[in-house]
């Protein structure tokens, strides 16, 4: 038999009909349903005098209309009132099941379906919502539908469809500290925008996605319609049935033991062809946000909006001009520090209880920002509860945070859950289009971190920076850097010179700028020496020093870059630095400029001529600017970079393996 992929594997076992130039006749496994797109469905049904044909294959539930507050303080439009009584009419005569509003297990249809076991490996799963991908996480071929299809399922358990070319993305290496999966699907989003996988199903393989939980691999899934996808699909594996192992409507027994091994084989073979393939590195991927209107305009939060000079295309220029004037931001500007007034966490997205202790690890012992409306809303009853006996409830309450109901919420303004005109939020939902969120609102799409992180600080921050910043061992973000500048003309400059020996003898980094150059900065009577140039007034408040060649030679000292630090410098530009000086920089957030000769010299030169020169060094573009037409580019290995950029000391990342040396220690022992 021909190699297949997983896609291909569901769909083969799902056609009923195949008829030359016609659309396939494929089966439905399961049929979920809500209030907004299937009353009319049914109404078509009496119409034309048939029933349901499989309602064991179907389940039903309120989310989208439903209101989030308190059941006493919740007021119910009476177009909404109208619509879940419909539901309920509907289930009770033909015989759906109904997770309804009094329901233990009600929820949002795409949480509670995972969570109570209906969703399943190897199946094909419809539902009148686009985010029905979210299902694929379990090896389903699942998507969304129209109203008319949600008849044709009621009546015929089957669709008319037209079968998908595949597309493989593939996730290779490590997620870093504080970048999630959502991040990953929206940097998916952002390099292949919203018809980049139009006509395809995604299967997400690769390290970084085998390493996700169940919910991570829900919220990539949740996404692909994002980029266009008709569906997007993750093997199953053991992490897959660990999940899905008691709950209620699972195979128990032997039959489970039966299901796993028949589960097993939903993988794609060897030597199996994709029509398409993207391979994204996830060890490069940083927390994202969204800066426009769709899910495809996003970019790493430490980025800068883009310019239209960065669009070929027309047709996108002008989206982006519209873009760009509704959410009243500027090109080639940066996010970071934009001010917001409410923050969403929640929607089938990001509701599960995953999220919310991610979110409450940011909340936890920190206060909502003054003016900042922030509300937190699981996904299910079943997650609230949850939540509550974690006591992550109180923790989103003691920060002044809402705890809210389960429902879609501010994903869909349409439940009282709404945005006011000209409000700025930053959203876990999946998207940012104009209104979505209420008319005149404004989203950031973003990871429950991230989001977290704007709620306390009230502007667009990255999260990394409150969950790293441990005090007194962890080090300031580096990523642009304008200052004018120390000229240092000496070369060979070593430790002992930048931090004499007899100050070694000190318990505490700190304070240690008043030693640096102590020899050459000062008399024997502690009098500053006029003429060295640290002295000098133009000096002070620089953040940058220009040194000669091979600065940094001698001992291994760290005294030597807390010193240079401890005076103000961010920044070191020279021609060469010894390896261990380069090294104790950048784990304190030091950064070493290597340029080359021609370069320095200008640079130097035009100081000593004009102390007020300004300098640019800008960690991004790997680049330093300045004297007019002076562009010159510096080396710094992948790592380091990204340690500068995120703030993150190389103690905090090593605590980012607990997990991995407790299991290791464990295996030793």
């Amino acid at each position: 038999m021909k190699p297949r992929t997983l896609f291909e594997k569901v769909w083969d076992e799902h056609v009923v009909v195949q008829e030359a130039d016609r659309p396939a006749v494929l089966y439905i496994d399961l049929h979920l349903i809500h209030e907004v797109t299937s009353p009319q469905a049914f109404t078509g049904l009496r119409e034309r005098g048939i029933g349901v044909r499989r309602s064991d294959r179907a389940i039903a539930t309120m989310d989208h209309s439903t209101p989030t507050l308190p059941k006493s303080l919740a007021v119910i439009d009476d177009q909404s009132k109208a619509q879940l009584r419909q539901l309920e009419k509907n289930c009770e005569e033909f015989g759906i099941e109904l997770f309804g509003l009094d329901s233990p297990y009600n929820g949002i249809v795409h949480v509670i379906g995972p969570e109570r076991g209906f969703t399943q490996p190897g199946q094909t799963i419809v539902c009148g919502d686009s985010h029905t991908s979210t299902h694929g996480a379990f090896g389903a071929l699942a998507f969304g539908i129209g109203t008319s299809e949600v008849e044709h399922v009621l009546a015929t358990q089957c669709l008319l469809q037209r079968k998908p070319k595949t597309l493989e993305v593939r996730v290779d290496g490590r997620l870093m500290p504080g970048v999630t999966a959502k991040d990953i699907i929206l940097a998916l989003c952002a390099e292949i925008g919203m018809d980049g996988a139009t006509g395809y199903v995604i299967e997400y393989t690769g390290a970084a996605i085998r390493g996700l939980d169940m919910e991570g691999r829900m919220t990539v899934c949740n996404m692909s319609i994002e980029v266009g996808a008709r569906a997007g699909m993750i093997a199953p594996d053991d992490v897959t049935f660990e999940y899905m192992k008691g709950r209620d409507r699972v195979p128990q027994g032997a039959e489970w033991d039966s299901a796993v091994e028949r589960w097993r084989g939903l993988q794609t073979d060897e030597h199996a062809k994709y029509d398409k393939r993207i391979v994204i590195d996830a060890s490069k991927l940083e927390p994202m946000i969204t800066y426009g209107t769709n899910p495809g305009m996003g970019m790493g939060i430490n980025g800068k909006v883009p310019g239209l000079d960065s669009l070929d295309d027309f047709s996108q220029q002008v989206a982006f001009e519209k873009a760009m004037l509704y959410m009243d931001i500027e090109p080639n500007e940066p996010l970071l520090g934009k001010k917001i007034d409410v923050v969403f966490i929640g929607s089938c997205t990001n509701s599960r209880i995953g999220d919310l202790r991610m979110a409450a690890s940011v909340f936890s012992g920190r206060k909502v920002a003054d003016g900042v409306r922030t509300l937190v809303v699981p996904g299910s009853h079943d997650i609230k509860a949850q939540a509550e006996s974690e006591g992550l409830d109180q923790i989103f309450r003691d920060a002044g945070a809402e705890w809210r109901e389960p429902g879609c919420s501010m994903c869909i303004a349409m439940n009282g859950d709404n945005l006011e005109p000209g409000q700025y939020a930053v959203s876990t939902s999946n998207r940012n289009f104009e209104g979505r969120q209420g008319k005149g609102g404004r989203t950031f799409l973003a990871s429950p971190l991230t989001a977290a992180a704007a709620a306390v600080t009230g502007e667009v921050t990255d999260p990394r920076s409150l969950l790293f910043l441990l005090r007194d061992k962890a080090m300031a973000r580096f990523t642009t850097l304008t200052s004018h500048a120390v000229p240092l003309t000496a070369d060979n400059v070593d430790t002992d010179q930048i931090i004499p020996a007899r100050f070694l003898k000190v318990t505490d980094k700190h304070g240690l700028g008043d030693s640096l150059f102590c020899d050459w900065r000062y008399h024997e009577d502690g009098s500053p020496k006029e003429d060295f140039v640290l002295n000098h007034a133009e000096s002070q408040g620089a953040q940058i020093l220009i040194a000669g060649h091979n600065f940094g030679s001698g001992s291994s000292r760290e005294h030597a870059p807390w010193a240079l630090l401890g005076w103000g410098f961010r920044a070191i530009i020279s021609t060469g630095f010894a390896d261990i000086f380069r090294s104790n920089a950048l784990k304190n957030g030091l950064l070493p400029v290597e340029v080359t000769p021609e370069v320095h010299k200008e640079l130097m030169q035009a100081v000593q001529l004009d102390r007020t020169t300004t300098i640019t060094v800008d960690l991004l573009t790997q680049s330093v600017t300045g004297l007019g037409s002076l562009e010159a580019t510096f080396p710094i290995d992948a790592f380091s970079k990204h340690c500068l950029l995120e703030g993150i000391d190389q103690l905090g990342y090593l605590l980012s393996f607990d997990e991995q040396i407790t299991n290791y220690e464990q295996q030793r022992t």
